[in-house]
């Protein structure tokens, strides 16, 4: 390498580095960024009212009832468990049906309950219909729990 003039030198000295732009920051956010927060907070408010809406629901209270029933016919609790569950779906098809269902008793409730597309059975209706007037202790825990997948088809469907 050969040595620098003294014009040289006075030129090389009047050079500046080569200055970078400053990195780009977050913040402010670009319009997308708002309009994606925007769409995200619109999602999250439906879908929290959306949940607090189905709780409200009768279908939503009659199958957690429901599963109280269920969760105590696994504890091998069998006592007056046909009467709370005929109890149950009465009360569904009240609120869902109309009060002209209320003055129905056992043969005329039975028949009611096998009516329409979403009808049960007629060996589970009857044994709905007359579960409240029998003794709980005459009931086989067989046919108990027999009761109990056509009734919760039933309370999805009806409620």
């Amino acid at each position: 390498m050969t040595p620098l003039t003294p014009e040289q030198q006075a030129a090389f000295e009047q050079l500046r580095d080569i200055r970078l732009p400053a990195p780009v920051s977050w913040w402010p956010l670009a319009p997308g960024w708002w309009a994606l927060i925007a769409l995200s907070l619109i999602l999250m408010a439906a879908a929290i009212a959306w949940n607090i809406q189905r709780r409200r629901t009768r279908r939503y209270a009659a199958l957690r009832e429901f599963a109280a029933l269920r969760s105590r016919m696994e504890t091998e609790d069998y006592s007056g468990l046909a009467t709370d569950l005929a109890a149950l779906i009465r009360r569904v098809a009240l609120s869902a049906q109309g009060r002209h269902l209320a003055s129905l008793s056992e043969a005329e409730w039975a028949g009611a309950l096998e009516q329409g597309r979403f009808g049960l059975p007629p060996d589970v209706a009857g044994l709905l219909a007359e579960a409240p007037y029998r003794n709980p202790e005459t009931l086989e825990p067989s046919r108990v729990r027999a009761l109990f997948a056509p009734a919760e088809i039933w309370i999805r469907r009806v409620a």
